[in-house]
């Protein structure tokens, strides 16, 4: 019996020798290394659920911290991996939060329709008690028709003023985009200004500003370099591209000035995507200016997002577009979520 259990445990030891060996080796790191990037190309090309993006990086970072003998370029791909994995989960989060606001969007428009069915159903209660009289009672017809019909325009002057009163209060159908307008069109600085669109005042409008030149010029300065981004330094560049505006409440067809950081134009180009949020929704703006043959031409899209219901997904809808004539086609200018410098 002796043999047999020295035999087992020496096979063991071999064994455990051998495991050892290989994940040590360098085709260990460059097959984990290739699983780990076929995870972050699935995570990139659908964005999971915020938490999802956090636990592979857990796993990723548990691996990484058992690999001791990884190497240093083998330890550079780990830290993309991770510092891609942060930028997925940011991005998730803000999707999140952006499919939360439509979803009490939506809640709110069903509301609304709700009641308006109810104001059918009364009007067609109305409707019935007026036959029923009539035909029960014939002397006084015509003043009861008279009396139910001032009935009747009362009930629909004041549902056509609740809703009145309702748009009034969020703006309605309404929007607003922000200009600049460039050195050459007669000022001495670049003037950055928004202009309210629609037939009501806009409540609480607040707004997102993203500078996609100074975003695109840090990504392409980290790729020069060779060597990934830190989650520090993903935040300080997200604090230099990104200004929270707080605009307040805005009266239609009336622009107005207001500053930011980003209204600068250095060389012969310029884009911005800005995020706004009211109190009767939200909508995405993409501008850029171009300098073509000593002329600044400018290109203005709005977006708005809505529930396909058919295809059970959100779309955006071009709500509002305004390209000069000569502007260069930019496919990034065409995509609300996409990041792309003015070059």
């Amino acid at each position: 019996m002796t043999k047999p259990r020295l035999a087992l445990l020496h096979w063991k030891s071999q064994l455990r020798t051998r495991l050892e060996a290989v994940w040590k080796s360098r085709w260990a790191g460059v097959a984990l290394g290739s699983i780990a990037a076929a995870v972050l190309a699935w995570l990139f090309s659908r964005i999971p659920p915020p938490g999802i993006a956090v636990t592979v990086m857990g796993v990723m970072a548990a691996v990484m911290s058992l690999r001791t003998k990884a190497t240093g370029t083998e330890k550079a791909i780990w830290m993309l991996i991770i510092s891609a994995l942060v930028f997925i989960e940011i991005t998730a989060i803000n999707r999140d939060r952006f499919f939360n606001e439509q979803s009490e969007k939506i809640r709110a428009e069903e509301e609304r329709q709700h009641f308006t069915t109810i104001g059918k159903g009364i009007e067609t209660n109305i409707e019935q008690s007026q036959n029923q009289f009539e035909a029960t009672i014939g002397v006084g017809q015509k003043q009861f028709n008279a009396t139910l019909t001032t009935e009747k325009n009362t009930l629909a002057r004041t549902l056509k003023g609740l809703k009145e009163t309702v748009n009034a209060a969020t703006g309605g159908d309404g929007f607003c985009y922000a200009i600049l307008v460039p050195p050459d069109a007669g000022n001495t600085n670049v003037v950055s200004t928004v202009i309210p669109q629609g037939k009501y005042p806009l409540t609480n409008v607040n707004a997102l500003v993203t500078d996609d030149d100074v975003m695109t010029q840090w990504l392409n300065d980290v790729t020069r370099r060779g060597k990934p981004y830190t989650a520090e330094e993903f935040a300080a560049i997200n604090d230099r591209a990104q200004e929270w505006l707080h605009l307040g409440d805005l009266p239609p067809q009336f622009p107005e000035r207001f500053p930011m950081r980003a209204d600068t134009v250095v060389g012969d180009s310029r884009m911005l995507t800005i995020m706004f949020w009211a109190n009767n929704g939200s909508w995405t703006e993409k501008f850029a200016l171009r300098r073509v043959n000593g002329k600044w031409l400018r290109l203005i899209r709005v977006w708005k997002q809505r529930l396909d219901k058919k295809k059970n997904a959100f779309v955006s809808d071009v709500i509002f577009e305004r390209v000069d004539d000569g502007f260069p086609d930019d496919k990034n200018a065409k995509d609300p979520h996409a990041l792309s410098s003015s070059h």
